[in-house]
């Protein structure tokens, strides 16, 4: 079977597609990660909140704070829900091809009328490929979303950690001096 026929083929397209987003969004999000860990940026806003709300309750500037927090990390966060779904469907979409591909070599084996190995491979290469290509995309999309995510919470984690130490012990209501 002619290598161009498999990437004619609709189900390959799609998951060739998928995996040029997944691999865009891997990228973007690593790179993301890694100017927020080398930012000053992020913790001088996070003093700010503190310093612009230095009158109010511990309670209150907590709930602040992780607004703050949580804003992001939703911008850390990015697309990566957008890998996942990557991740979890790319195995279907090439099991989709797989069925397709074993159509192939029934339908042309109906046509023809006969079973030689030459009348079916064109749907079995096309099954195989098509199995290949949705594992292809879906493991590095999986491991990728499993490592980012917990890369961001553990990045999360560092800034509240952070932050607690900036925080009064006590329910103070003077305003706060950070060192």
């Amino acid at each position: 079977m002619p290598f161009n026929h498999i990437l004619r083929d609709p189900v390959v397209i799609v998951l060739l597609c998928a995996s040029l987003v997944s691999w865009v969004i891997i990228i973007d999000r690593l790179l993301s990660l890694h100017r927020a860990r080398r930012s000053e940026q992020i913790l001088a806003g996070l003093r700010q909140v503190i310093e612009a709300n230095a009158s109010v309750g511990r309670d209150h500037l907590l709930i602040l704070l992780d607004a703050a927090i949580a804003a992001q990390k939703q911008r850390l966060e990015g697309l990566l829900p957008v890998l996942g779904v990557i991740g979890s469907t790319a195995p279907y979409i090439g099991l989709l091809g797989t069925v397709i591909g074993i159509i192939q070599a029934f339908a042309a084996i109906q046509a023809h009328n006969v079973m030689s190995p030459s009348i079916v491979a064109g749907g079995i290469a096309t099954a195989l490929v098509a199995t290949a290509a949705g594992l292809a995309v879906a493991i590095p999309a999986v491991a990728a979303h499993h490592l980012l995510t917990n890369a961001i919470q553990r990045q999360v984690a560092s800034w509240e950690a952070t932050v607690a130490g900036w925080l009064p012990t006590e329910e103070q209501h003077e305003p706060l001096t950070l060192a």
